[in-house]
């Protein structure tokens, strides 16, 4: 995390300041987070489809299929439920990712009124504030913690019923 949002903070942060200042921005820690989780994705889905029998490729090309037409009607539908199954486990890292965004997205606290403008993510703001937080600031912290846990648990069943339609 510390070694994309490093890359980030001197690289793409500045490019993105070429065009609209400040450049720490919610992009910035956008394109970051893409940076982390596409390759990760595109593993799990390199697998999935590694992982299906031959007689699914060699039923395609019965078909004659083109490698498009057999990627997207008999491979892809196959892969489905592993592929869902990658791809949420990253949406789910990319939820609770601090350090990365932290260093690229501004560290301010306010709502966006662009993708330029600089943000704190709720996972920044728990690590940042847990340590001093007392009363209600506390609870309000632990209230953005909730929000996560709920947002996983959404991306969660989201995923199982992408999963169930997948095998349908």
């Amino acid at each position: 995390s510390v070694v994309y949002g490093l890359w980030g903070m001197l690289v793409l942060v500045p490019w993105i300041n070429q065009w609209v200042p400040p450049g720490a921005s919610w992009l910035a820690g956008s394109l970051v987070l893409a940076l982390m989780i596409v390759p990760l994705a595109l593993l799990v889905t390199d697998a999935a489809l590694g992982q299906l029998p031959l007689r699914y490729q060699r039923a395609g090309e019965a078909l004659a299929l083109s490698r498009v037409g057999m990627l997207r009607r008999v491979l892809l539908p196959r892969a489905a439920p592993g592929i869902v199954g990658g791809v949420v486990l990253q949406f789910g890292r990319a939820l609770g990712e601090t350090m990365a965004v932290l260093m690229v997205c501004g560290n301010v606290v306010q709502w966006p009124d662009s993708v330029f403008a600089p943000v704190r993510t709720l996972t920044a703001n728990i690590a940042l504030e847990m340590a001093y937080a007392t009363g209600d600031h506390r609870v309000a912290l632990f209230a953005s913690g909730l929000l996560l846990i709920a947002v996983t648990g959404l991306l969660l069943m989201a995923s199982w019923r992408l999963r169930g339609v997948s095998h349908g």
